[in-house]
């Protein structure tokens, strides 16, 4: 009888003392009693760490173990702290700080957080993020370095990249168990307790050691400083990737893609305190030294894995660091944005065109005529500036032409349009379902070219930037062609501006076999300013997890398919390539620093501009100052020619400004006024000149020539009389809008354009 007491006894304390094991606090009787006592010989101390995040007094370190068999396997960061601090907050501030790092957390219960996995990136190809029971539809990625879940489930996940560290488990793979050791502490101890419930010291360690199949491992003796995560900060040796990004999931983002091959992912977010965009980011564009990125709303909705940005954000372009954000642009959702001049942009929404303060980062007034009346009509799609308008696509509409110093819509060309662009020559180019037109610059007449077989897609319905890009180093266009209304088609269209040919089979999108074809996405189709290369984005046809397939293709002017990228899976949804722009705009040393004029004289201003990677018929030309207006009148005309109309005897300083994408150059021009005839290569002489242009009021005629008559015309061919008094005619009566002006005089007839403001 003795004996079986005994032998009951000595079960119940074998049972009571298997129930007292704790795992991170919480107790457990499915488990061996672990070694409670892990001697270490590391000689590592607080002077070897590398990476400390957070600021304080107080240090501690943070050590992973993940006995995988993957090197380095013991991490170490460090953490500083003022006040009082837990090992779950030095665990979820080096979470969020290295991008590298993340963690499988079940929060919320009776004992605190549970730490159910840890990760980290080791072969640096950004491709942190579960799969949970084997579904690869529907992945979990880290939001601020931290995956949550509900249930002590963490068996079920495993990661993404197999080439990675991660381990997790509860039951079945094993678990995660918690040593610390405090300054007192002789050597490393089993924590009773658990992440959050675990007070740190100065001079603490914490050490997460895997114990993989319910094994006891040792504190491993070598231990890896980690090098500190650094972001990419170079963003001129490559080109960017805007993405909608996974609705419901992450909100829009932006992929660098560098000069090596490498893509860089999430490079806003990294360098914003994992900050995204609005929802379904659909446009960006640099313009100056900031990048514009455009939303259609401001946020989702959703478990937002990044924190929401607003509908228009701007950031530094070459740094990629915050500058503002915008979740209200005007009432509607965000389309487009386009910078006029280096003190204002236009912010195209589902509502109309919105005027943008970029000095002072203030969205303002919708522009007369461009919205509908509510905050889905007057929809906005692409626009252009040219070197004296804006042309935006306004959708049934047609194509809106702004005068930016105005901010009026001076005409407008009817049609059913998609996209616009500028071509090398300066011409404009804009498309319908199986048309192109061709509309003059500052004339604004129309010719329409029927494309021959094919088709455009036009994206009105859910609104993208659309495939339809201009080369700005050869005269030539490109498309991306369609099978119906609904679907894109598989060849790249090339459209020569100079001969006006057509051809439809240019080029062939890749990976066209098989049951599962690439499809565009988005704009889906740009060309590279700098290199002439044509880059395509494509996904994979089908549904679901077919969209984590992601390709960027790169194909030189040739057609020939170069180069091809594969994005880590994931529901990037990618939708319109930007370019960083690389250079400034050059005055040609042929420009003259002094010129002598008699008479109303030019100087083409087109030829001495340029810009290696923007269009130089599209620099903005401009007379930032005259010093000496009673003897000289200086202008810029349509024809991007200096107009220099002398009013006396003397000398002007004449400061021009030539505006490339946002960046500005300044030229200074002295002017003498003489009564000596004028023959230079440098200038040429003109028998009339009118001023100022545009007018509000009073329109002069400057010519040596007797005037007979004058006559002005509307764009439509209506003659509108003009009596003129002392070479002046009184326009105040005019609507707003273009005109011709028509002058007879005793030797010639002239014809000029001016706007009336």
């Amino acid at each position: 009888m003795k004996k079986f007491y005994l032998f009951t006894m000595l079960l119940l304390f074998a049972f009571f003392t298997n129930a007292q094991v704790k795992v991170q606090g919480v107790p457990r009787n499915d488990i061996q009693n672990p070694n409670t006592q892990n001697q270490t010989t590391t000689t590592l101390t607080f002077a070897d760490v590398q990476y400390w995040v957070g600021t304080g007094a107080n240090e501690a370190a943070f050590v992973v173990q993940w006995n995988d068999s993957k090197n380095p396997d013991a991490l170490v960061w460090g953490f500083r702290w003022d006040g009082n601090a837990t090992g779950e907050d030095m665990l979820k501030a080096i979470a969020k700080a290295d991008h590298r790092f993340f963690s499988l957390l079940y929060q919320g219960t009776q004992f605190g957080s549970a730490v159910g996995g840890f990760g980290f990136d080791l072969n640096g190809v950004n491709s942190n993020g579960l799969y949970k029971a084997g579904n690869l539809t529907y992945p979990f990625y880290p939001v601020n370095g931290v995956i949550n879940t509900t249930s002590y489930d963490f068996d079920q996940y495993t990661g993404i990249d197999a080439a990675d560290h991660w381990s997790s488990g509860w039951t079945v793979n094993g678990y995660w168990s918690y040593w610390t050791k405090d300054p007192t502490d002789s050597d490393f101890g089993y924590s009773p307790v658990g992440v959050s419930t675990r007070a740190l010291e100065n001079g603490s360690w914490d050490v997460w050691n895997f114990n993989a199949s319910f094994n006891d491992f040792p504190i491993s003796s070598t231990m890896t400083p980690v090098t500190p995560y650094v972001s990419s900060t170079n963003f001129t040796n490559g080109y960017f990737m805007v993405n909608e990004d996974w609705f419901g999931h992450t909100n829009g983002s932006v992929n660098f893609i560098d000069n090596n091959g490498n893509i860089n992912y999430r490079v806003y977010s990294n360098a914003n305190n994992n900050e995204a965009f609005g929802a379904t980011t659909q446009f960006g564009t640099i313009y100056g030294d900031k990048f514009y990125f455009i939303s259609k709303q401001a946020a989702d909705g959703g478990d937002h894995q990044y924190t929401p940005g607003g509908r228009l954000v701007v950031a530094n372009a070459q740094t990629m660091q915050k500058i503002a954000g915008f979740n209200a642009i005007g009432g509607g959702d965000g389309r487009s944005f386009l910078g006029v001049n280096e003190h204002k942009g236009y912010i195209g929404a589902s509502n109309g065109i919105f005027k943008f303060d970029i000095d002072n980062m203030q969205v303002g007034t919708v522009i007369p005529t461009t919205g509908g009346g509510s905050s889905s009509a007057g929809q906005i799609g692409t626009m252009i500036r040219t070197s004296q308008y804006v042309f935006a696509i306004k959708q049934a509409a047609g194509v809106l032409v702004i005068n930016p110093t105005t901010d009026t819509v001076i005409s407008t060309i009817a049609g059913s349009f998609n996209s616009i662009v500028q071509a090398k020559d300066g011409s404009i180019w804009a498309i319908q379902n199986q048309k192109l037109v061709n509309i003059h610059p500052t004339t604004f007449v129309t010719t329409s070219y029927d494309i021959p077989t094919t088709k455009y897609l036009g994206a009105w319905g859910a609104w993208n930037a659309g495939s339809f890009t201009a080369s700005n180093k050869n005269n030539t266009l490109y498309w991306l062609n369609s099978v119906d209304s609904f679907n894109s088609g598989a060849q790249i269209v090339k459209f020569d501006v100079t001969t006006k040919t057509f051809n439809e089979s240019f080029a062939l999108l890749p990976g066209q076999t098989g049951t599962y074809k690439q499809i565009p996405y988005g704009a889906a189709l740009r060309v590279n300013p700098n290199t002439d290369e044509l880059i395509l984005n494509t996904t994979e046809s089908g549904y679901g997890a077919h969209y984590q397939k992601n390709w960027i293709h790169t194909y030189n002017n040739t057609g020939t398919l170069t180069n091809t990228k594969t994005l880590n899976d994931y529901y990037w949804f990618p939708s319109v390539a930007v370019f960083p722009d690389m250079t400034n705009p050059v005055v040609s040393n042929t420009f003259p620093s002094q010129v002598s004029v008699n008479m109303a004289t030019t100087i083409d201003l087109k030829t001495v501009i340029s810009d290696g990677d923007n269009l130089s018929s599209a620099i903005v030309k401009s007379v930032k100052s005259n010093s000496n207006t009673a003897i000289l009148s200086a202008m810029i005309n349509l024809d991007d020619e200096l107009v220099l109309t002398p009013q006396g005897s003397g000398t002007a300083d004449i400061v021009l400004s030539f505006n490339s994408n946002g960046k500005v150059v300044e030229k200074m021009l002295t002017v003498n006024t003489t009564t000596s005839t004028l023959a230079t290569a440098e200038v040429k002489k003109i028998q009339l000149g009118i001023y100022p242009n545009p007018t509000s009021d009073v329109l002069n005629i400057k010519t040596q020539e007797k005037i007979v008559s004058a006559v002005i015309f509307d764009l439509s061919g209506k003659m509108i009389n003009a009596p003129i008094n002392n070479g002046q005619i009184n326009v105040s009566t005019l609507t707003k809008g273009m005109y011709i002006l028509k002058v007879v005089t005793d030797k010639a007839v002239y014809q000029q354009k001016f706007i009336k403001n």
